[in-house]
């Protein structure tokens, strides 16, 4: 099975700067994506879930349309996704040498919490 990616984009030039971690969930898949203030996370945070973002984010570096602010990618690679329950997943990703994997546990609505393990 060929290997699933992530990206992780550095959104600034908007009111609230932040981080977008965004990951297949299946090969080819839309992006799930999960906005963090911080990045790397290195302890439990509040992140939020955005809707599904297109692949066209795996490479992109730039000016967003429509006055959106400016993304800058600042990690890549492959990953692997474990999805528990609807509102539990696991990811492992590898960028360089070095992985990290993170829990991501729903909260409500959109409001999840996510820590390093």
């Amino acid at each position: 099975m060929k290997p699933l990616r992530y990206v992780i984009l550095h959104h600034t030039d908007v009111a609230e700067p932040h981080f977008d971690l965004m990951f297949e969930t299946l090969p080819g898949s839309d992006l799930a994506t999960w906005r963090s203030r911080v990045w790397p996370i290195e302890q439990p945070i509040a992140v939020t879930r955005l809707r599904d973002h297109r692949r066209f984010f795996l490479q992109y570096d730039g000016v967003l349309t429509d006055q959106r602010g400016m993304v800058q990618r600042i990690g890549d690679g492959e990953c692997e996704v474990e999805i528990g329950e609807a509102d539990k997943l696991r990811i492992r990703i590898t960028s360089g040498t070095t992985p990290t994997t993170l829990r991501l546990h729903k909260i409500s609505d959109n409001q999840w919490q996510a820590e390093p393990e």
